[in-house]
């Protein structure tokens, strides 16, 4: 099935650019490091939350509402990620 595949190269995309630039605060700035590293914890696991809800749904709504849990936290990283600096 392909929007699985395309599916989790979207979250592991997301999920890289945010560690990307946590790496870049926590080298360069370090007044932020603490929250970057919690940043990327918790990309982490919402990475690894993501691909075990990707493996287990079953039908398109499954697939539909993941998709809106990715979206929303596309945002929310944005927002986190936008405070660190």
């Amino acid at each position: 099935m392909s929007s699985v595949k395309l599916l989790k190269k979207r979250v592991k995309g997301m999920v890289y650019e945010v560690l990307n630039d946590c790496d870049y605060v926590i080298v360069n700035e370090g007044k932020n490091a603490d929250a970057a590293e919690n940043l990327i914890d918790e990309a982490v696991e919402f990475h690894n939350d993501m691909v075990t809800k990707i493996n287990a749904a079953k039908n398109k709504a499954d697939f539909r509402a993941i998709t809106e849990e990715v979206d929303k936290k596309a945002v929310d990283f944005v927002k986190k990620l936008n405070a660190l600096n």
